[in-house]
């Protein structure tokens, strides 16, 4: 769903400054004018690149064959540390420190096709080789990369690499960062690569790698983003993990992971992101996750776990804003009891487990404040809920909670509320409009009863609304016409009666939208049938 990709997307984009360090690339080519600037003066020309490092890089260009981003037409002339682009010298010495690749935007229409040169290994003095995004670069890594000893960053990234990730990358002694995300390599990880003690970034997401983490890796304490995601990555999370003291982001996503939590990780302190979505993870969540007071972001749905949801989870972890524990065999009420602890939350996603509980208590859990009040009508005392203003993202669907929607006092923030296919029962607050930065609200296959308020109407950002499958009455208020912003709708399977809101989008709309109710009429239904009053019949 859009939501919940943009959702994510939030939740990478918060971890970017821990994930990726400061570059080798931009501190080589700062380090170069340092250098130049303190052995230079200023109007010393810089000396031309080495003629072993031109001929090393023209190899490179000589193994590709197309090129649509216009990067390599500026590999011309004598010396490659002037014009030629993505290529950085140092000022004194003139050999290249750095080679950063990157194609332009779209990335659909630029692209360089070819091979990974191993000329590439005769650039001795390489800090930083980062060839990223340029798509149809294919072919093995060339094991002669084993010659770059100075090479702290190797970036290569969002190409079509294939083959196993050599074990000869074990010899780089000085890298500290790795990524070879979004490639076609096979094999397992390579045990060797743990020689490599100062390695603090690991980032092979979006490949085809298989078998579990060697055994090996624990000896790699320096680790802070260790992103695996995306694989075919099996067998249980390794109970070393809790020895990477240093890990701020550990992604294993998408993969077979299999077996419990290990206790160890919860001791990560340091963690900021994590995430176990789509492995076969089962077992309960370990209350002492509660302890990772630093963590920002908490995915593991798509998994088999059991047993209630941890109080812990919504006390301890005081800097959460997205959580999501969706697609699981999650049991208990939902948390209560907890209200104000969660004061950063911006998504939170529950659905599809067998949570159950009442959703007035749990909406009270979440306000940052509860205003007593006294009905009108029957002069009973109610309560009215304020929701963090932060809170934009609120899924609850396919569980079984019970109870009645609470009165709503502020909570413009939220944009997603989905409580659909619960056992929910009462009526549609009138407050409800006060959610009026709602873009898509579904409360549909619930219990609840009642008129649809027309006060709704306020609710003018709506793109989406579903309240079918309940025990609604009355009808449509003609005041709908005011949102002009909604896509989808749905009011199947109520007991709503009356003309459908002549305008759009709502005469516009599939039949379909509006089927199985008791007599709803006007397009895209057939017309209403006129009442002649003299006979009191309709005709």
């Amino acid at each position: 769903m859009p939501q919940q990709h943009s959702a994510r997307l939030l939740r990478l984009l918060a971890v970017l400054l821990v994930a990726l360090p400061s570059s080798a690339a931009g501190n080589a080519a700062n380090n170069a004018t340092a250098v130049g600037a303190a052995g230079h003066d200023d109007d010393r020309p810089s000396p031309p690149c080495s003629p072993s490092d031109r001929a090393a890089l023209l190899g490179f260009k000589a193994g590709v064959t197309a090129d649509t981003t216009g990067i390599l037409a500026t590999w011309a002339g004598g010396d490659c540390c002037g014009a030629w682009e993505g290529v950085t010298c140092d000022a004194a010495t003139g050999r290249v420190v750095a080679l950063q690749l990157e194609a332009p935007p779209p990335k659909s229409r630029h692209y360089v096709e070819g091979s990974l040169s191993p000329s590439l290994a005769g650039l001795e003095f390489l800090q930083a080789l980062v060839i990223r995004d340029m798509g149809r670069i294919g072919g093995p890594i060339p094991a002669a990369l084993l010659r770059l000893g100075r090479l702290r960053e190797l970036y290569l990234e969002g190409n079509m690499l294939s083959g196993a990730i050599p074990g000869s990358l074990a010899k780089l002694g000085s890298l500290q960062y790795l990524s070879l995300a979004g490639n076609r390599l096979e094999g397992q990880l390579p045990p060797e690569l743990a020689a490599v003690s100062g390695l603090e970034q690991i980032n092979v997401a979006r490949n085809r790698l298989s078998g579990g983490v060697p055994p090996s890796y624990k000896s790699l304490s320096r680790l802070a983003y260790l992103d695996l995601s995306n694989n075919l990555f099996s067998g249980p999370v390794p109970g070393f993990i809790g020895q990477f003291r240093n890990l701020a982001l550990l992604d294993l996503s998408n993969n077979s992971f299999s077996g419990e939590i290990p206790a160890s990780l919860c001791t990560l302190h340091s963690l900021t992101d994590l995430s176990l979505s789509h492995n076969k993870l089962a077992g309960q969540i370990p209350p002492q996750m509660g302890s990772l007071r630093s963590l920002n972001s908490l995915a593991m749905d798509g998994n088999m776990f059991v047993g209630s949801i941890p109080a812990s989870l919504f006390i301890g972890l005081q800097e959460l804003w997205y959580m999501n524990l969706s697609r699981n065999g999650l049991s208990g009420p939902l948390p209560t009891g907890t209200r104000n602890a969660l004061p950063s939350l911006v998504s939170m996603d529950l659905s599809h487990n067998h949570l159950t509980g009442d959703i007035h208590q749990f909406f009270t859990s979440l306000s940052t404040a509860i205003i007593s009040d006294v009905n009108r009508s029957n002069k009973s005392p109610s309560q009215q809920i304020v929701l963090p203003q932060k809170l934009e993202h609120l899924d609850l669907s396919g569980n079984g909670i019970t109870g009645a929607l609470p009165d709503f006092t502020r909570g413009a923030g939220l944009k997603w509320l989905d409580i659909s296919s619960n056992a929910i029962g009462g009526q549609i607050p009138i407050s409800i409009s006060k959610l009026s930065g709602l873009e898509r609200l579904d409360i549909s296959r619930n219990r609840i009863r009642g008129v649809i308020p027309a006060s709704m109407a306020e609710m003018v950002h709506l793109q989406w609304l579903d309240l079918s499958s309940n025990a609604l009455v009355g009808r449509i208020p003609d005041n709908f016409t005011r949102l002009r912003n909604v896509r989808h709708a749905s009011f199947k399977r109520n007991k709503l009666c009356g003309r459908i809101p002549q305008a759009k989008p709502f005469n516009l709309f599939r039949a379909a939208a509006y089927a199985h109710n008791l007599c709803l009429c006007g397009k895209p239904l057939p017309p209403c049938r006129k009442i002649d009053k003299t006979r009191d019949l309709k005709v």
